[in-house]
């Protein structure tokens, strides 16, 4: 077996060393050049982004038009800084892939207002699957192991945020949801 050398702490040598290129395309501020330049190939792409706007607000029609190209401006910026002719790659292809990205990544962070453990919305997912192939909620709880309140919770935790400010209700048979069973017994 090889012996193990001490890190060297040579301030010289670590200032030498190659820096790795940051991994986020936005991690520091654009230059005059760069904003002149970006600002040149967004007029020269314009249709493509019209036309990947287009596209992606089809794709995902739960994102607002807006939103979507905030994320379309944004993984331009991104693009035009990782972009390398001398890869291979076009700059449509490239353009497609980062505002995807970052769609998703908007969804992801936009999704749930007060995100609940994965453990919590596996439970709230389950007791909803069971209540609707006719499960009782007290077969639920004991299909599940749990107990009432943590039921209740996990019900509460991952019912629909805006249902009652869009005046829509999120269930529409007859059968109510486990969260009104529960509420009943209780009530």
């Amino acid at each position: 077996m090889g012996s193990y050398e001490q890190p060297s702490l040579n301030l010289e040598e670590a200032k030498q060393k190659p820096r790795r290129r940051s991994s986020s395309h936005l991690a520091k501020p654009l230059s005059r050049e760069e904003q002149r330049r970006f600002g040149e190939m967004y007029v020269e792409h314009q249709g493509l982004i019209r036309l990947l706007g287009s596209k992606l607000c089809r794709k995902y029609p739960v994102v607002d038009k807006l939103d979507v190209y905030s994320c379309i401006d944004i993984g331009f910026l991104k693009t035009c800084r990782a972009f390398d002719p001398s890869l291979g790659f076009k700059f449509s292809t490239l353009l497609t892939k980062f505002c995807e990205g970052t769609i998703l990544h908007f969804i992801r962070d936009h999704n749930w207002h007060v995100k609940a453990p994965p453990k919590v919305r596996q439970l709230g997912q389950a007791a909803r699957k069971l209540a609707a192939k006719g499960h009782s909620i007290a077969e639920v709880i004991e299909l599940l192991a749990t107990s009432r309140e943590e039921l209740r919770l996990a019900l509460a935790a991952t019912a629909g945020m805006y249902h009652e400010q869009n005046e829509w209700e999120g269930h529409c048979c007859s059968r109510p949801t486990p969260m009104e069973l529960l509420e009943r017994e209780e009530g």
